[in-house]
């Protein structure tokens, strides 16, 4: 039996795909994306405790070759005009890493 040999440099290929507020839209948004077997992960920021915006902010992340089909697959949720402020779309590399 062949032992898994692992590599010493990690390999952060995720995008800050889209930041929403609104939790129907986040569930939503989720089901969409397992739907169409996108890989994706939610960071979730908490209001700050004198900040004057108290709405928990959601940031969705996916593996950069999936964004194409995250991006396709968002259509499933309805027009994106409709959408326009509820959900921005970032785009950007993950500067942080997690793990």
């Amino acid at each position: 039996m062949m032992e898994t040999t692992y590599q010493k440099e990690k390999v952060n290929n995720e995008v800050e795909w889209c930041q929403i507020y609104d939790i129907d839209l986040k569930e939503k948004i989720e089901k969409v994306l397992l739907k169409n077997r996108v890989s994706y992960c939610i960071l979730f920021e908490k209001p700050r405790l004198f900040s004057s915006d108290k709405r928990e902010k959601y940031v969705f992340c996916v593996n950069a070759l999936q964004k194409e089909t995250a991006d396709n697959a968002i259509a499933e949720i309805g027009d994106l005009e409709s959408l326009k402020g509820k959900i921005s779309f970032l785009n950007r590399k993950v500067e942080k890493t997690y793990i």
